[in-house]
């Protein structure tokens, strides 16, 4: 079997690229119907990967197909699995949310915005459909606290992982092109018309996907070890004992040392407390992991520590009440913001001499479990972009042409090289099973989410592709594993209510407030006080919540801006997840664009819960205030609005 190195001779380096190639080859069958008379179509995704002397490869790109079937090795090989891991959103239709359009099977092909380059032949590996798990046989448990016997076989699973040659589907390269594919635009929506990206993060899809994502990882390491009890360990960054990079995935300082690091994360981290809050400007010091026993020290530690659980009270809890609020809005095909509003503002830009490249969004907006810890994770953990960037500095071309170094956890696009990232996902996924089970949370019972489903490799010895449906995953015992009991009976952040702004109610400006009087609105540094924003009264069976629509931003940067309720202006900037006038942020992980140029989306913010804590249930009216913590700047099209939804 080839080595992991031995993958590296095949791909062509970073700066031989020619801009955007092709990188989903798919083959669409052509009048064919299923059993229920519908077209169907399979999407397809395969990528190849460079490695450089004993790291992770460093540009996992998706190559023309010429490129494939010229060259042999591992090159040639995917040729055989050109359906590499989650291949189908098989095709039902997705009704999409208000003001979009329904995704149905007509809409959704992979390819690339230069469709110049044809197909491969279709894979020819057959599917089966899901079998649950008949028993529980695996307990996930805190990576911070495995024994050393269970730390030294993750090492050994994750080290033969690595040693798969790159053709094999289960390989770790495979799997870390799989989320590159299906999570950084390599993936469309009716290319042909609109040319949509599509993304399994910022809509309903998220948790369900990676939930099946990581399930076959799983498997696959437990296979290659021989062990059908190994449960993959998680990252228990919710409790103040992980609230840090766990020891197994530092020690060493190559991959050759440890199949578990990764030389490609932020180095300042590495020993520091997470800070759950990060994106937040100016970011408060690094504070160190240990506890400190200096009294003024200590009190920054302990402030830091319960921001974090006030952070995963507010995602699980206050403000995650309802599938739509905590696991995110249904799939769309079209941004929410309207494509004519999207058109005229290209025109302005190019008018203006500037890049007239306006996307709409990759679907609609994400739950409280992807946008609040999920997302700040992976910005923490990644490498802090350099001042110059290059594939021999580590750099990653990305589905745009071009090198990023917010890498591994800190860009879509590469997070899947690093191995902190699974146990992280697990993390995220242990965050949905104690909603949906200990908070008593449901999920949606819409068959268009029921009923979605995707296609993953499972078994590295003779790979075979498994038909999942979302129905299939609500519970983790169908598929075989569960947390230990441990991690649901100790939750420190279920009672980490946040308390009042200590600058109390609503104080008046000491200086003339910058109001936003009208729109397109461009959010900088200073926060924006919208006053006034009228509140519905609350109609029965329906949850109010805040809609900000046409957000354009630059998707390779780090952009967010926090909501605030009844603030002062200038007070606003200090208010965050432990004060209950924090209504949420909308932010999200670096990712590179196909099309170049910004992307336009859609934020939601369940509200029934932050003015419950501020007495504010039966209010006509609020002042919202939105205080931005952006590298670029965010241009938002139409004022925030309140509705029943």
């Amino acid at each position: 079997m080839a080595t992991a190195s031995a993958a590296s001779s095949f791909l062509v380096p970073a700066t031989a690229i020619a801009p955007t190639p092709s990188a989903c080859p798919s083959t669409v069958p052509k009048n064919k119907k299923n059993a229920a008379g519908r077209r169907r179509r399979t999407l397809q995704c395969r990528a190849s990967g460079r490695r450089g002397d004993d790291e992770d490869s460093r540009l996992l790109w998706l190559p023309r197909r010429e490129v494939l079937t010229g060259l042999g090795g591992v090159a040639a090989s995917f040729v055989g699995y050109p359906d590499l891991a989650s291949i189908a959103l098989e095709a039902n239709p997705v009704e999409s949310c208000r003001r979009g359009e329904k995704v149905t099977e007509k809409l959704v092909e992979c390819s690339d915005p230069n469709r110049d380059f044809p197909c491969p032949p279709a894979s020819r590996v057959p599917i089966v459909d899901f079998t649950p798990e008949a028993r529980v046989t695996r307990v996930r448990r805190p990576a911070h606290l495995l024994d050393p016997e269970y730390q030294e076989k993750y090492r050994e699973a994750v080290g033969k992982m690595r040693a798969l040659d790159g053709s094999n589907p289960l390989s770790f390269a495979a799997q870390a092109a799989v989320h590159q594919s299906y999570c950084d635009g390599h993936y469309r929506l009716d290319p042909t018309e609109k040319n949509r990206p599509f993304d399994v993060h910022f809509s309903w899809i998220f948790a369900p996907w990676h939930r099946m994502y990581i399930y076959f990882y799983e498997r696959a390491l437990g296979q290659l070890i021989g062990d059908d009890t190994f449960a993959l360990p998680y990252w228990n960054w919710d409790a103040p004992a992980g609230m840090g990079i766990p020891a197994i995935f530092k020690q060493g300082v190559s991959t050759a040392d440890n199949p578990l690091y990764d030389p490609y994360r932020n180095m300042e981290n590495m020993d520091a407390l997470l800070d759950l809050d990060y994106l937040k400007k100016p970011r408060r010091d690094t504070i160190p992991f240990e506890p400190p026993t200096d009294p003024a020290a200590r009190a920054k530690y302990d402030d830091a520590v319960q921001t974090n659980l006030c952070t995963i009270y507010l995602q699980q809890v206050r403000d995650g009440k309802g599938p739509r609020a905590f696991l995110g809005e249904k799939l769309c095909s079209e941004s929410s913001f309207r494509v004519k509003e999207i058109n005229e503002r290209s025109k302005r830009r190019q008018a203006d001499g500037q890049s007239s490249k306006v996307s709409p969004s990759k679907s609609q907006s994400q739950g409280t479990l992807e946008r609040m810890a999920h997302t700040t994770v992976h910005v923490w953990t990644g490498r802090a972009n350099p001042a110059t960037c290059s594939a021999e500095q580590g750099g990653v071309v990305g589905h745009d042409g071009k090198p990023h170094c917010q890498v591994d956890m800190g860009f879509l696009g590469t997070a899947g090289r690093d191995p902190l990232f699974y146990s992280h996902h697990a993390n995220v996924d242990r965050m949905w099973h104690i909603w949906s089970t200990r908070l008593g949370g449901k999920g949606f019972d819409d068959p268009e989410w029921l009923d979605t489903s995707f296609v993953f490799y499972d078994d590295y010895r003779s790979p075979r592709l498994v038909r999942m449906k979302f129905r299939d995953v609500l519970d983790a015992t169908r598929l075989g594993y569960t947390y230990d009991k441990e991690s649901e009976a100790a939750l420190p952040w279920l009672n980490s209510k946040p308390t009042r702004f200590s600058g109390g109610g609503k104080a008046k400006a000491k200086a003339a407030p910058k109001v936003a009087s009208e729109f397109p609105l461009t959010l900088t540094d200073e926060a924006v006080d919208v006053p006034a924003v009228a509140v519905p009264a609350r109609q029965a069976g329906k949850d109010l919540v805040l809609l900000i629509e046409g957000i354009e931003y630059d998707p390779q940067i780090n952009n967010k801006f926090d909501v605030v309720i009844n603030v002062a202006r200038e007070d606003a900037a200090r208010v965050g997840p432990k004060d209950s006038e924090y209504a949420g942020s909308f932010s999200a992980v670096p990712s590179s664009n196909a099309a170049g140029g910004t992307l336009v989306g859609k934020f939601t913010l369940a509200l029934d819960g932050v003015l419950a804590d501020l007495g504010l249930a039966g209010a006509s009216a609020v002042d919202i205030v939105l205080v931005p913590h952006t590298e670029g700047e965010i241009k938002l099209y139409l004022p925030p609005t309140i509705e029943n939804a």
